[in-house]
């Protein structure tokens, strides 16, 4: 509980400031229209300035979106966009204005009656409400001729509203698009009768909901039959009524006329008119109801219309009950810039008169790098999700820095799938402060979690959920321990080796007069490098949002190469220093094998990571700033199995060396045992996949069959391997991953499909054939795995 009241302090400190500016900048908004009443408008005031928030440099853009249509952005710059941009119909601006849920059906007529160009139209402002709202507000589209038909995407979007997610959006956009003309004339009664039996069946699951606005915007020109034409009207207009009746006239209707090339009846104008205002009388339909009618508005739109100053603008139609409360986005695409972005924002008033909307889109890496680069113990882990249950950060989501796609705002549950995570995720949801274990069959157990098993042999294990309100009632901080849990070691204070010399792997920065091409990278073969991944810095998003220089690079290598312990910390975690000069003893050790080894000519590279993300490498070479080694496959596969050897690949290198596989083993205390919480490093070697072949076809024989065989291991508990026996031989195993290797025919450079496994060593697992390549590579690369770092 304390280490997440801790977290979520520190999370909500972050999202206060935010919400400082966007306070400040709505008081002086409202200040200038206030002073502008005695003064003329073009005069210059004090109080008509936004002040720049340098001190926060998450902040990427401060804007004020004016309810007159005046869009005023800081930092200034040129704006490209693709058509209108009509801040007011975005969802920021609408989530600000009217905070309320709102559930909204739109039907699209597509009969007989409707041109090429009217359907266009329908299309086009159909979509534009589509992405007008947000995904606490529900949706759904339908189409409506002779038959009322919804998006078909889904098996959900034909009972219920759908919440209006970047999914939802995805797939109602297509549906629109593919939309055609219909040969057969409208049933406007259908296409009402379904938009209200959708609105009820969702509002019976919502019931909750006390503020929920309810509308139907329809989109047609309004023709009915010549041969029954008022009795058609008649008819509509009696659903609508009864229908609404159910859920006591809470549903408002918008209608908007699709101009047929400068031609409207007034016939189809009236219709439309009688149906937003629900005038049933003036059709002959009895109003039993004692519960008024909320009226709606019709609209004309034609080819020349703005659908997003008109269509987009539907929300002011409902009520304004004046909530004035931060809103908080979840996680998109910055259309203004590059990355991704969460929007603080703010309605403004004067008086009752609504002025606009204050915000602040913050930079996605920098909100969330508390959770991202969580690290308390090798059994932990952390996601942050909305007061919905949207996941904003989860460990199997890519890194915000890392992100190229729109997130998808999923519900939590889709990633803790796990058997009684339902019931933790309504208390999370319920309860401002909490925790509770559930126990969790080690067969549906998920990829995080099987990584931090301590002993994956039992039939179950427990996993506890501790959470926190962060903000506000916005957000929710959740801390994951599966258990046992097992804190991680710190090194003591150590000394580099006195013969390693600390180079930083920005060989591109320091000049390096030997530095060549190691196949693709930037490259020395003088010495090892030490690149420091984001999680090494006390704020990973300073470290990669900004440029390393020289001098820079200067200070990292002075302060990490320190014993005096007298230079000044430049930013990085207290534990990087030890962690760096206690993987420098394994400097001379690469450097003789470097010598000696017969393997040279096979071996891609040699490294070793620690927990907090700093990695040693030989040859020394350029990386990448993004790479993370306590990410990849080949860290996570070794912590998973301490004690064992473990292979992963073959993979593509990104270094230009083909297809590689890696051999990775953990490093321990000299006293945990091989404990999977104890490993204080992670060690490995990339080799050809052509010298992994010919390995395999010295050692076993039968992969030179021309038919080829197969090793392949299926389950947890058993190694099966197939060989000319008839029977398989079965042979435990602490094995933890599915291993498929295709022995002939294949060739050398010919790209496998992905997998890795884990073997015991050879004694344990007695398999006398398999021996040699595995004490090969242990004892000529990994050398020495047997070192011992103090704690």
């Amino acid at each position: 509980h304390l280490l997440t009241v801790s977290l979520a302090k520190k999370i909500r400190e972050k999202f206060n400031r935010y919400l400082d500016v966007v306070n400040r900048n709505k008081q002086v908004v409202e200040a200038s229209y206030t002073a502008h009443l005695t003064s003329p408008l073009t005069a210059i005031q004090d109080c008509c300035t936004i002040p720049p928030s340098m001190s926060n440099p998450g902040i990427k853009w401060q804007y004020f979106s004016s309810e007159e249509g005046i869009f005023t952005v800081f930092p200034a710059h040129k704006f490209h966009c693709k058509g209108n941009y009509e801040h007011r119909s975005r969802p920021v601006y609408v989530a600000a204005v009217r905070p309320q849920s709102k559930h909204i059906v739109v039907i699209i007529d597509h009969g007989v009656t409707i041109t090429e160009t009217q359907l266009q139209i329908a299309r086009d402002a159909a979509l534009v409400v589509l992405n007008s709202i947000d995904e606490h507000d529900k949706i759904s589209i339908l189409s409506s001729a002779e038959a009322v038909r919804s998006c078909s995407l889904d098996q959900c979007y034909k009972s219920y509203l759908s919440p209006a997610t970047s999914e939802t959006k995805r797939k109602m956009s297509a549906f629109i698009s593919n939309l055609k003309a219909s040969d057969s004339p409208t049933q406007h009664a259908l296409g009402f009768q379904k938009a209200f039996q959708l609105l009820r069946n969702t509002s019976n699951v919502t019931r909750k909901l006390t503020n929920t606005d309810m509308v139907i915007i329809y989109l047609s020109s309004g023709i009915t039959s010549r041969d029954a034409s008022e009795h058609e009207k008649r008819d509509t207009l009696r659903v609508v009524k009864e229908e609404n009746c159910h859920l006591n006239n809470s549903v408002m209707i918008l209608t908007y006329a699709l101009m047929n090339e400068g031609v409207t009846g007034l016939k189809e104008l009236a219709f439309l008119r009688d149906l937003a205002e629900q005038n049933s009388l003036k059709y002959g339909v009895p109003d039993r109801s004692v519960l008024p009618v909320v009226k709606g508005s019709m609209m004309v739109l034609n080819q020349l219309s703005n659908l997003e100053t008109t269509v987009g603008r539907f929300y002011i139609n409902l009520p304004n009950r004046m909530i004035d409360l931060s809103c908080f986005t979840l996680p998109y695409q910055d259309p203004m810039g590059d990355g991704f972005i969460m929007t603080v924002s703010r309605p403004c008033y004067f008086g009752n008169l609504l002025l606009g909307v204050v915000g602040v889109d913050v930079n996605l890496a920098y909100i969330l790098e508390d959770v991202t680069y969580y690290q308390d113990s090798l059994a932990s882990y952390t996601f942050l999700i909305d007061n919905k249950g949207y996941t904003l950060m989860h460990p199997s989501l890519t890194r915000p820095y890392l992100m190229t796609e729109p997130p998808l705002h999923t519900d939590i549950i889709h990633y803790e799938n796990i058997p009684g995570f339902p019931v933790v995720r309504d208390n999370i949801l319920r309860l401002p402060l909490g925790s509770q274990v559930i126990a969790v069959p080690t067969n549906s157990s998920l990829s995080w979690h099987t990584n931090r098993l301590r002993d994956p042999s039992k039939d179950a294990y427990n996993v506890s959920y501790t959470w926190k309100l962060v903000q506000d009632k916005s957000f929710i901080l959740c801390i994951v321990y599966v258990q046992p849990e097992i804190p991680v070691k710190h090194l003591k204070n150590l000394n580099t080796a006195p013969s390693s010399k600390l180079l930083y792997h920005r060989l591109d920065l320091l000049g390096q007069p030997s530095s060549c091409l190691h196949f693709k990278q930037l490259a020395t073969v003088e010495s090892p490098t030490v690149m420091l991944s984001a999680g090494s810095f006390s704020s990973p998003y300073e470290h990669l949002s900004q440029p390393e220089t020289k001098r820079m690079v200067e200070h990292y290598t002075a302060y990490l190469s320190d014993n005096t312990r007298l230079i000044a910390n430049p930013g990085l975690k207290s534990s990087v220093r030890n962690e760096v000069m206690a993987t420098s003893h394994v400097t001379d050790e690469w450097m003789t094998l470097m010598e000696m080894s017969s393997l040279n000519c096979y071996i891609v590279r040699r490294y070793i990571a620690t927990p907090n993300g700093v990695l040693r490498i030989y040859p020394g070479s350029l990386m990448d700033k993004a790479f993370d080694p306590t990410r990849r496959q080949w860290y996570q596969h070794a912590v998973a199995n301490p004690g064992l050897i473990t292979f992963t690949g073959p993979y593509l290198d990104v270094g230009g060396a083909g297809y590689v596989v890696t051999i990775s083993h953990t490093i321990h205390t000299s006293s945990s045992q091989m404990a999977s919480g104890y490993a204080v490093a992670v060690m490995g070697i990339d080799f050809t996949l052509r010298y992994f072949y010919k390995v395999l076809l010295d050692l076993l024989p039968i992969c030179n069959q021309d038919k080829g065989n197969k090793i392949r291991y299926r389950e947890r508990e058993k190694l099966i391997i197939i060989t000319f026996q008839k029977n398989p031989v079965m042979l435990d195993a602490a094995a933890t991953f599915s291993l498929s290797l295709f022995c002939l025919p294949f060739h050398p450079y010919s790209p496998l499909p992905p997998s890795s496994f884990s073997l015991c060593p050879p004694a344990s697992l007695a398999l006398p054939l398999l021996s040699p390549v595995f004490s090969l590579f242990f004892s000529l690369t990994l050398y020495p795995v047997s070192l011992s770092l103090s704690v």
